[in-house]
């Protein structure tokens, strides 16, 4: 299995249960990784784990999602495909979101410099998004936090409620009003 498989394995464990709520165990039966094995991919332990896994997903966000808002499209196609790639990468609302799980990590100032990076990169492609739509930064950023927090919130609704619905509804709406003009 290659390391990036590994890392989706990975990824997936910490997405399902969390970082305290993942046992090694879990990880070896995800992965299909023995202990030795483990060890030889990350030294570091489970906190390595962790970190490679949130360099991963950086990674992933930025080929999938924030590449493709640098392209030469118009605005409205752009926010467009950014939606679908949440949409799919989160398989409508059914998969949580890594990011929000590293949150509530108890110890989660560990992860606190790849977390503020993620959220950081994230709003500012939206807000360079709207920027490049013709609103003013201030609106921009704006939009692109109110962003951010309906797709996190979303995501952790749809994880107590089981209704996948929310998270359909919410990136409908997002769709909609992120480009919208101001009344």
């Amino acid at each position: 299995m290659s390391k990036d498989q590994v890392l989706d394995r990975l990824m997936d464990a910490f997405r399902d249960k969390g970082y305290e709520g993942t046992s090694f165990s879990e990880l070896s039966d995800a992965t299909g990784l023995t202990k030795s094995s483990f060890y030889h991919y990350f030294p570091g332990g489970k906190e390595e784990m962790a970190e490679a896994v949130l360099a991963h997903l950086e990674q992933q966000l930025e080929a999938a999602l924030f590449q493709p808002l640098r392209s030469a499209h118009a605005p409205t196609k752009k926010l467009s495909a950014m939606i679908d790639t949440i949409d799919a990468f989160y398989e409508g609302g059914r998969k949580a979101c890594l990011l929000e799980r590293m949150c509530t990590a108890a110890n989660r100032s560990r992860f606190r410099r790849p977390l503020q990076k993620a959220f950081s990169v994230w709003m500012d492609a939206v807000e360079l998004l709207c920027i490049e739509a013709g609103f003013s930064r201030l609106i921009s950023r704006a939009r692109a936090e109110d962003f951010v927090v309906r797709v996190e919130g979303a995501l952790v609704v749809c994880a107590g409620t089981n209704d996948y619905s929310i998270f359909a509804r919410t990136l409908k709406d997002l769709r909609r009003s992120v480009l919208a003009e101001e009344s």
